[in-house]
């Protein structure tokens, strides 16, 4: 497997972020492994997530037919350490928009997928 580089910048990780929530359902598990290790782990306040656990909650969000606008603001990369902040809306089906901001920590794996995130969501006031 050559090294994944997706977490080597602001613009391609945030690229990578959008692509979470816009692939086929069906192809998730698939797309999630070309990310994530094989011992992902992910932590939020309420979430806490495997790698199978991951892709299923994200096969789920993929089915809601979701728009999902995300920007990074910050970016910052020291070795296998990752720190992130990105704002976002996602808007639902009804045309409801669910602004936020997200504080995001990770580690990267030394084939260049995460092996773990741990991160904070601050739901905005539309």
């Amino acid at each position: 497997m050559t090294r994944a580089t997706f977490a080597d910048s602001a613009e391609t990780y945030q690229a990578t972020l959008r692509s979470l929530f816009s692939g086929k359902p069906e192809e998730t598990e698939t797309d999630l492994a070309k990310i994530f290790t094989p011992s992902f782990q992910f932590d939020a306040v309420d979430e806490h997530h495997d790698f199978n656990g991951f892709v299923a909650h994200m096969r789920r969000l993929r089915e809601m037919n979701l728009v999902v606008e995300l920007t990074t603001v910050q970016f910052l990369r020291d070795g296998n350490q990752l720190a992130e902040r990105h704002a976002s809306k996602t808007t639902l089906q009804d045309g409801t928009g669910l602004p936020a901001e997200t504080f995001m920590f990770a580690e990267v794996a030394e084939d260049g997928r995460i092996e773990w995130i741990k991160e904070v969501v601050v739901r905005s006031k539309n």
